[in-house]
């Protein structure tokens, strides 16, 4: 069949453009930083003439929200829903693994013919159906788990010295001809990054690059590039900057910077000067910088850059750049699966005759549950702007810490640091009413689906081998590769789904694969994680067990005794039923009591 190209107009906030000019996407989002992580905010703090220079030239939003916590905030933003409902609530306990039938805003940029990359923090699943090659993205350089150095990670890894996987390739971070001293892991993922960006220039593709950094997350390693004297914070935030200043360079280079859509925004709130840190109901916990510049669509640009002040959400980008791009939403998008952000394109522009009145007159609810089970009224905040014509004339926060503590009211357009509780003044009652029948709205959807687990899918040949991490266990904190170094204590269930009915292989370990070569089920390696003072602990492990149920059904419960000398406690599992199930695994010393924990367990399908 002969291909024809064709032309097509779009109206993109009052700009025409083609098809194949079509503006690509950048999306940059740090790590637990917040406002007074840049100079532009705060003049003492760390430098960052770059970032200063792209909010100087951007659309500033003044009063954007994500979630508490990094998980949660890249739920919502990747899917325009709230993340509670998409399953994730928490970092940990497989509570941070998006559910597998959730629309990414991958898939829709690749269902309208856009290239996609993922560079560096993904931490919504590591496993088959959860990770990022699952989820839309052609090209893939990550990180598991939240970052360098979490549990999933692999072994050993800082953000001075790490292997990283690029689609599916172990790469040894080295230092690079970029123009920065030293090899960094933000480096390298914008490297990676520049190269997806490359090759898709060069095929005259638009892309849309997701580099949400694990950086400045801690533990915090100072960048061979940091200025003498500083914290290692500090250098690693610079280095986020000077990152973003060779990345605005390539596209003033490359001749795509006017046409590329360019946000840069951070994942949670930390020390400000807003009331509250990371974690927290109140807007330090939520609020943080959001820049946007597009010279093309009439978004800042030299010159123009400007405050932009209604509320907008994390859940609000996707829709949003579904209505500037003129896209079409996948094919069959179930009603369950709608988005819950709204698109914030008609207020961007000067005519205020086209702000719809939905998008005016909504509230957003934002939570920050962090436990095993969703729970009513915990740490929750809903906000809502009061409009008078084109003017806002409020801004409310409701917010409440759990089931037992008081409503409080603020409004923060002249109560930024929400110290004027406003909740018995009777001039309030009805906004007070009104939120908090926002709040219902929002919990009845969460409650939903709350009783669903993600599963990771085990046997299926997109992940012939499965490694199913401590970091996954429900009701159990180990979340770090210190603790796995200390030897923590702790057992609990992972929910998994067998594809397919037959026998199981599983190898229960104390450390991972990767250092095999150094350790026994019984030793350890000799070299420190984290830069702890101590090295990793040794354990007294004498028997495994692994018990695999559902409902009633108990399929398993088998314990046996270990070789000290061998890596792990191997089983071989028969007649495993295929659907849904739970495991959960042991280590034991000679007097029967828990011993650490299986941190890593290997399945596969015997074939």
């Amino acid at each position: 069949m002969k291909i024809v190209i064709t032309i097509l107009s779009v109206f993109l906030l009052g700009v025409s453009v083609y098809a194949q000019d079509r503006p690509n996407v950048i999306f940059v989002i740090p790590d637990d930083i917040s406002h007074y992580a840049f100079s532009y905010y705060k003049k003492d703090g760390p430098q960052t003439p770059n970032i200063d220079k792209l909010a100087g030239e951007s659309v500033r939003f003044t009063d954007f929200h994500v979630s508490p916590t990094c998980a949660p905030t890249r739920a919502a933003l990747m899917t325009g829903r709230y993340n509670d409902v998409t399953g994730v609530w928490h970092t940990i306990f497989g509570r941070n693994q998006l559910r597998k039938d959730e629309i990414t805003m991958a898939d829709v940029f690749k269902a309208n013919g856009y290239a996609t990359g993922l560079f560096f923090k993904w931490h919504l699943g590591d496993n088959y159906p959860f990770r990022p090659k699952d989820r839309g993205f052609d090209y893939v350089a990550w990180t598991k788990g939240g970052g360098t150095g979490q549990q999933p990670d692999y072994w050993g890894n800082t953000n001075n010295s790490a292997s990283m996987w690029v689609n599916d390739v172990l790469v040894k971070m080295e230092d690079e001809d970029d123009d920065i001293e030293g090899a960094y892991t933000t480096n390298f993922f914008f490297n990676r990054a520049m190269e997806f960006m490359d090759e898709n220039i060069e095929k005259k593709k638009p892309f849309f690059a997701y580099i949400p950094t694990a950086t400045a997350h801690g533990p915090h390693f100072s960048p061979p590039d940091a200025r003498e004297g500083i914290r290692a914070f500090t250098g690693t935030v610079e280095n986020i900057d000077k990152n973003m200043g060779r990345l605005m360079k390539y596209l003033d280079d490359k001749g795509i910077a006017d046409n590329t859509i360019l946000v840069f925004t951070t994942d949670n709130g930390s020390n400000t000067y807003l009331r509250g840190k990371k974690g927290s109901y109140y807007d330090g916990g939520t609020r943080v910088p959001c820049f946007v510049r597009w010279k093309n669509g009439n978004l800042g640009g030299t010159g123009n850059g400007r405050d932009f002040t209604p509320l907008t959400a994390h859940i609000d980008w996707l829709p949003t750049f579904m209505d500037i791009l003129n896209f079409d939403d996948v094919d069959n998008r179930p009603e369950k699966l709608k988005m819950h952000g709204q698109s914030f394109k008609p207020l961007l522009d000067n005519n205020v005759k086209n702000d719809p009145e939905t998008y005016k007159n909504r509230a957003i609810t934002i939570a920050n549950m962090r436990t095993e089970n969703v729970e009513k009224y915990k740490a929750l905040a809903v906000k809502k702007d009061i409009w008078e014509g084109d003017k806002i004339t409020h801004k409310w926060r409701i917010v409440r810490e759990n089931k037992d503590s008081d409503w409080e009211l603020y409004d923060v357009l002249i109560d930024e640091k929400q110290e004027n509780n406003l909740i018995d003044s009777p001039k309030y009652t009805s906004i007070i009413i009104e939120l908090k029948e926002a709040y219902e709205d929002w919990w009845q959807l969460v409650k939903e689906r709350s009783d669903e687990y993600t599963r990771i899918i085990i046997g299926n040949p997109a992940e012939p081998e499965t490694r199913l991490n401590a970091h996954d266990f429900h009701n159990t904190m180990i979340w770090n590769q210190g603790n796995v170094a200390k030897g923590d204590k702790g057992s609990d269930f992972i929910a998994v789904e067998f594809d397919k009915a037959g026998t199981y292989n599983f190898d229960l370990r104390r450390w991972p694969k990767e250092i095999e070569e150094i350790t026994t089920l019984t030793t350890a390696p000799s070299d420190g994680v984290f830069g702890s003072k101590s090295s990793p602990k040794a354990l007294s492990i004498a028997s495994a067990r692994i018990k695999i149920w559902y409902g009633d059904n108990v399929y398993v419960d088998e314990k046996k005794e270990a070789n000290p000398n061998k890596d792990g406690v191997s089983f071989k599992i028969t007649d495993l039923p295929k659907g849904p199930a739970f495991i959960q695994t042991w280590f034991y010393n000679t007097q029967g009591e828990l011993e650490g924990a299986v941190y890593y367990n290997y399945v596969s399908l015997n074939k």
